[in-house]
């Protein structure tokens, strides 16, 4: 069986310098981690986890709670993180908690004495039940809200993404814009369906539009296609006229495109339709859809690296930190048409 050894003399390195690599240390460049990386391929190396807690006082294990991963999103950030754990020598236990705020506090209580570290996507916990989970283990949430407790957050840009969403239809002229995904129902005020509903405003007002409360619709807590669809026949049911569509979920975009269709309306030189999260059914549905791609792997990255400054204890600061990834908007058929679309996919 393959040692440290074998694999610091195949890369020509020192043995701490594969020490570093394998605990997932930033202290070493990209060319020599890729060295490393090589030589534990070939060899087929693999470090003794259990050794390495003892020695170093950490535990390789770190939890990942969704609420779910029926949509595209979670199980894309689920893979991405997988994916970086893995480069930082870490180990995943995926949990599901429904968005439960219960479910998300008994699983930390079960679980987190047996983690190194715990990356979650809260929906409905308090600050009370923040600083709890904080106590427990090392914690990053995947968050735009704010806690008063000592967690790092990283964030995408929910908000901005669906303000540059109204201002590519405007730009185009569309101006009775319908935002699909709004929810009444007294969650959180900065969870991501109010802060996409912040950003729509932000659109109109920027483009001189009037809010309509009329064109916002309601789904439930799951975005869905068939919300999607049910939300969009509503819309027509009601013989409210609109022009676009922006969905707060590819999923549910997906779903009005399909409502848009039954009613005999074409996409989109009757209806334009866009969503967020470029998940690879936007991108390959007919026409491609028009979407916000959030930074899925940016946030990935981010957050395993404060979650290692906080399992190595090397953040320094009680106060959360709080990094917001990069969008990008991806323009497609279903808002432009014809050949101008291809610059986007």
């Amino acid at each position: 069986m393959p040692t440290m050894h074998d694999v610091a003399l195949r890369a020509g390195v020192s043995l701490k310098t594969v020490s570093r690599v394998v605990n997932g240390e930033p202290s070493v460049s990209e060319q020599t981690r890729q060295k490393v990386d090589a030589a534990i391929a070939e060899l087929d190396f693999r470090p003794n986890s259990v050794a390495r807690n003892l020695r170093t006082g950490r535990i390789d294990v770190v939890g990942l709670a969704l609420p779910h991963l029926s949509q595209p999103y979670f199980s894309s950030l689920a893979e991405a993180i997988m994916r970086e754990a893995e480069r930082h020598g870490l180990t995943v236990l995926i949990e599901l908690t429904d968005g439960d705020a219960e479910a998300e506090l008994a699983l930390v209580r079960e679980h987190g004495p047996h983690l190194g570290g715990l990356l979650m996507y809260p929906v409905g916990l308090s600050d009370a039940q923040a600083r709890t989970i904080a106590r427990i283990v090392p914690t990053v949430f995947m968050s735009e809200r704010a806690y008063d407790a000592p967690v790092d957050r990283v964030a995408m840009a929910n908000r901005e993404g669906v303000r540059a969403l109204v201002g590519h239809l405007v730009s185009l002229g569309y101006t009775r814009i319908a935002a699909l995904g709004a929810d009444h129902t007294g969650r959180p005020e900065r969870s991501a369906a109010h802060l996409r509903l912040d950003g729509y405003q932000d659109g109109l007002r920027d483009a001189g539009l009037s809010y309509r409360p009329e064109l916002v619709i309601d789904v439930n807590a799951h975005w869905s296609r068939p919300e999607g669809a049910a939300g969009i026949r509503r819309l027509i049911e009601r013989g409210i006229p609109f022009d676009a569509v922006i969905a707060f979920a590819d999923a549910l975009a997906l779903g009005a495109l399909h409502a848009v269709r039954e009613a005999g309306l074409r996409v989109p030189t009757e209806v334009a339709i866009a969503g967020f999260d470029n998940t690879d059914e936007a991108r390959y549905s007919y026409p491609a859809l028009t979407s916000i791609a959030p930074g899925t792997a940016q946030i990935a990255r981010e957050a395993l690296a404060l979650l290692n400054d906080r399992m190595n204890d090397a953040a320094g600061q009680e106060a959360g930190r709080l990094v917001v990834a990069d969008f990008e908007l991806m323009v497609r058929e279903s808002t432009l048409g014809g050949m101008a679309a291809w610059g986007g996919a």
